[in-house]
């Protein structure tokens, strides 16, 4: 019998000056402090960036003033051994995304993590992806929270929850997901471009950069597939 191999890949980007911004905003700035070429023992860089930018992570704390934030989760949060990406691509830019829009019969019921991918991940180095990309309706989140009960993180190969065409319904939508006894945490701009339907997960890892109180991080997200 043929051994079946597993293996890993990232579901994030890495950060870089290109990095594409809600709204347009500023991508990270990258200073060089040191510089072994100009003389210095060794080399350094200073990082100046928003805390949404890129793959990142929304905790409660982002739309919920006494929300919680980094330091409320325990490490085995982030491992998620019942995760599924569902591909609904292609989506057309600018669409609100409502439940019943998205065939959740193949998703388990046990799934703690669920990822869709509306294809929007091939546009990402195009001004589309910010200026008109798909959001996600209110009332998804009450769907989700009723439909799979373990559920912990929704992400996406989007910039945001939010459309930047439909943003008051974009706030609510973050309202419906985070403010709630029972919040599902957001993890936004995700890379699903090598995902299919047809790819078996294992498990899945989001690693948030660890800062004190913060009300999102970016991530480091590993996915084990076979």
């Amino acid at each position: 019998m043929a051994k079946i191999m597993n293996k890993w890949i990232y579901l994030s980007y890495p950060l870089s000056r290109k990095t594409p911004a809600y709204g347009g905003g500023e991508s990270i700035k990258i200073y060089h402090e040191k510089s072994i070429e100009k003389g210095d023992s060794c080399n350094t860089q200073y990082w100046s960036l928003s805390n949404h930018l890129g793959t990142h992570i929304d905790f409660p704390r982002h739309f919920v003033q006494a929300g919680k934030t980094s330091v409320d989760y325990n490490p085995e949060f982030w491992i998620f051994h019942s995760p599924f990406i569902l591909d609904i691509s292609t989506v057309e830019p600018g669409v609100i995304i409502e439940p019943e829009a998205v065939g959740m019969d193949t998703v388990p019921d046990n799934v703690d993590m669920l990822a869709i991918k509306t294809g929007f991940c091939h546009l990402r180095e195009k001004d589309i992806y910010w200026k008109n990309n798909p959001g996600f309706a209110p009332d998804m989140a009450a769907f989700l929270r009723k439909r799979f009960p373990h559920l912990r993180v929704f992400g996406f190969d989007t910039i945001s929850l939010s459309s930047f065409a439909h943003r008051e319904t974009g706030h609510e939508a973050h309202k419906a997901f985070l403010d709630h006894p029972n919040p599902i945490l957001l993890l936004e701009d995700m890379d699903l471009s090598a995902i299919d339907n047809n790819v078996k997960l294992k498990q899945i890892i989001v690693s948030p950069l660890l800062v004190e109180d913060a009300d999102g991080a970016p991530c480091t997200v590993f996915c084990q597939y076979c």
